[in-house]
């Protein structure tokens, strides 16, 4: 029988993080502006298409937006699992990998999905498990500064890597 190694289990429902869509919002409306004054317009056409496709595939990599395989909550277990919900309700037990980055303004979670413990293996699409984001950057208003800093400490602390 494993022995609990958390007093509590932590608890996270992820929300759109308004600092990060405003810097996106900042930072394409340059990044659009010197491409159209600097270059023709039949390459500014080409890399503005290029652009907004970069920005859809980041845009389905962000924590709690309308994607469908967007991670929208997160669980650690008082035994040290953690599972991820996504917006289609799958549950998914995940590891966390090292070289996953704890800061105080911010964190970035490298994850490796197992398995879905909510959903049959064989109703589960496998040509999207490559959709799944592997990388997740939570910031400090995409959830409670409490849940956050639980789970800030358990990440810094008391996570053992298996090797």
């Amino acid at each position: 029988m494993k022995k609990p190694i958390l007093p509590t289990e932590i608890e996270i429902s992820f929300h759109p993080s308004n600092f990060l869509w405003g810097w996106c919002v900042v930072f394409s409306m340059l990044v659009l502006s010197s491409v159209w004054y600097c270059l023709p317009w039949q390459w500014s056409v080409a890399l503005t298409a290029i652009y907004l496709l970069a920005c859809l595939w980041s845009f389905s990599r962000q924590l709690a937006t309308g994607w469908r395989l967007s991670v929208q909550s997160l669980r650690v277990d008082v035994y040290g699992e953690m599972t991820l919900v996504n917006t289609l309700g799958q549950v998914w037990k995940v590891n966390v990998l090292p070289d996953t980055v704890v800061h105080p303004w911010c964190m970035v979670l490298h994850v490796q999905f197992q398995s879905p413990l909510n959903v049959e293996e064989t109703d589960v699409i496998h040509w999207h498990r490559w959709l799944l984001p592997c990388r997740l950057l939570i910031l400090p208003d995409h959830a409670g500064k409490q849940s956050l800093s639980a789970l800030r400490v358990w990440l810094r602390w008391g996570l053992k890597f298996e090797t």
